[in-house]
């Protein structure tokens, strides 16, 4: 239901603000206080809200960047995403998040979500997201053109397929 109720306030500040697209390395920048009821058991902001925040990230970026109107509903699907988790988040506390686009290749979308809280890092996120239209996996290379990320940011994508697969194949019956 928190998820649901911060999106709507997203849509509906998006809709009124007509909030400018700078560019597609640019990070978008969105705020959150930490309310009693996004704590877990342990009264610290638990990994799952994070993810839920990591999305309402992305969506902007696509809602802003005009590229949300090319693809058909549903058309956004995570097909894997990572968590760091470096400090705990207090209840009250003010989370700032920036989501950037880091890379795309032939299939997916990848992106980083940091999170700080008083200018401190408290975590970090990647996400890797398919494009599909009309049930079909698009490239993101029709959506953007051809990639042009920093080297450090290919890297660390190669890295994390890596590791993806390397977690595959651990998952195989022997």
């Amino acid at each position: 239901m928190n998820l649901f109720i911060r999106f709507a306030w997203l849509w509906l500040r998006l809709l009124v603000t007509k909030k400018p697209f700078t560019a597609l390395n640019g990070a978008i920048h969105q705020s959150y206080r930490i309310l009693p009821h996004d704590m877990g058991w342990r009264l610290h902001l638990p990994n799952f809200r994070f993810f839920s925040f990591m999305e309402l990230g992305r969506f902007e970026f696509w809602y802003v960047s005009h590229k949300f109107h090319e693809m058909s509903p549903g058309s956004r699907l995570i097909a894997a995403q990572e968590l760091v988790y470096i400090r705990p988040v207090s209840p009250f506390a003010l989370l700032h998040s920036d989501t950037v686009l880091l890379f795309w290749d032939d299939k997916y979308v990848y992106f980083q979500h940091n999170f700080y809280v008083k200018g401190t890092l408290v975590a970090t996120g990647l996400a890797k997201e398919a494009c599909m239209r009309y049930g079909h996996v698009q490239s993101p290379v029709s959506i953007f053109g051809e990639c042009q990320g920093s080297d450090v940011a290919t890297a660390a994508v190669e890295h994390w397929q890596a590791l993806q697969q390397s977690l595959r194949q651990l998952s195989q019956p022997k």
